[in-house]
């Protein structure tokens, strides 16, 4: 007998715990780990450079942990090895203090790390499609650690100082290995996930040259990377315009909320829209939101724009889930996930990080307005996917 099955915690409870997990690490990483690389001395350049090389790496790495994770048939088993390496390499940082080994540190974060949510996706998703839970429920409550993470760090930040930020990911780092002992460590073929071991190599290619599949990847790439100023020197510039790091954190909450509320009630969403219109609106609102923000807007409009991110992030994450679910046959469910997630938090997001880095150094928050750019190609790529796919599967 499991734990889970002892304390009759349900699937969904349990995929539920493994998001707030994984995004309690992010809810500290994305908007103050930047704020302790600065207090280690790093300039805008070397954080930049710092998440683009991350982001170059894991082109390579994603997709081949995640091919190893189909062939073999035992994802969960694959998740526990991965958080066990990620949660050694976060205690490591404890032990850099300067470029180069924080450097190597974030390289094998990058190797394990990034695998661990588009694998998980890939498991609720289809579980999700075989009625034994509902996936925006379960993934919202990722949402609302992030959320936590927000608001505490941000108001814990002044008093406790930069090292605090490590501590919450070492911390989030422990509940994330524990999360994944918490689900059975059955072979796909005992699941609801069928079709492990017909993986192939020929079969990968197939789908990753499909152009339907790069469509659609490639216009939630765009759309995601759209946030790569926000996310590496959102909360720096804000506190170069004065803002204090508890409002900065409720900004950043905020944003987040109006995203799980999204999530939760996404069910009738994905039905009444396409995935590529879904896509679609995400770019759009990105063009508003990322214009508006290149010309450093007055306090009192910040949490209505944070709205939009409701609409930029999850409307576009929706999106590619439900193309994901409906076009990749589940044999690849879990190469296809980490696929996209390498070309959007590789190949498109590590451009966007290394270009954020170079322009927000010689322009600021006029760095924003290159990301309105991104979004325009995001809607442009999603009227692609639109016009070419026909809502049959991706032969694979």
């Amino acid at each position: 007998m499991t734990i889970a099955e002892r304390f009759s915690l349900s699937l969904e409870t349990r995929y539920a715990f493994a998001y707030a997990a994984i995004f309690l690490g992010m809810g500290t990483f994305l908007p103050y780990f930047p704020v302790w690389l600065e207090a280690r001395g790093l300039t805008a350049y070397q954080i930049g450079l710092l998440f683009g090389l991350s982001g170059v790496v894991r082109v390579f790495t994603m997709p081949v942990i995640a091919y190893v994770a189909d062939k073999a048939g035992a994802p969960v088993r694959m998740l526990r090895v991965l958080t066990a390496i990620t949660l050694v390499a976060n205690i490591a940082y404890l032990a850099t203090g300067s470029f180069w080994p924080i450097l190597a540190v974030m390289m094998v974060m990058t190797v394990a790390g990034p695998p661990i949510m588009p694998i998980t996706d890939a498991l609720a998703m289809r579980h999700s499609e075989a009625g034994k839970l509902v996936y925006g429920r379960a993934r919202a409550w990722g949402s609302v650690a992030f959320i936590v993470a927000n608001l505490g760090v941000g108001a814990a930040l002044g008093a406790l100082g930069p090292q605090l930020v490590v501590g919450v990911i070492i911390f989030a780092g422990v509940l994330n290995v524990a999360a994944y002992f918490l689900l059975a460590d059955t072979r796909d073929s005992d699941t609801v996930i069928g079709g492990v071991g017909r993986v192939d190599l020929a079969s990968v290619a197939r789908l990753v040259r499909s152009p339907v599949f790069l469509a659609f990847a490639l216009a939630a790439a765009f759309a995601q990377a759209t946030h790569a100023v926000y996310y590496v020197f959102g909360t720096l510039h804000w506190q170069a315009q004065g803002i204090s790091d508890g409002v900065i954190g409720a900004l950043w909450a905020w944003a987040v909320m109006v995203e799980v509320v999204l999530l939760w009630k996404a069910a009738p969403l994905v039905k009444r829209f396409s995935p590529a219109m879904l896509i679609g609106i995400g770019g759009a609102a990105g063009v508003v939101r990322w214009t508006i923000m290149g010309f450093d807007p007055a306090f009192w409009s910040l949490p209505l724009l944070q709205c939009l991110h409701a609409l930029t992030f999850g409307m576009a994450h929706l999106g590619i889930m439900q193309f994901l679910v409906r076009a990749v046959p589940p044999q690849l469910a879990s190469t296809a996930q980490s696929t996209y997630s390498a070309l959007a938090g590789g190949v498109v997001m590590a451009g966007a990080t290394i270009g954020a880095g170079v322009l927000y150094e010689a322009a600021g928050g006029m760095a924003y307005l290159a990301m309105s750019a991104l979004a325009v190609l995001a809607c442009g790529a999603a009227c692609v996917g639109h016009l070419i796919w026909n809502g049959e599967r991706i032969n694979g």
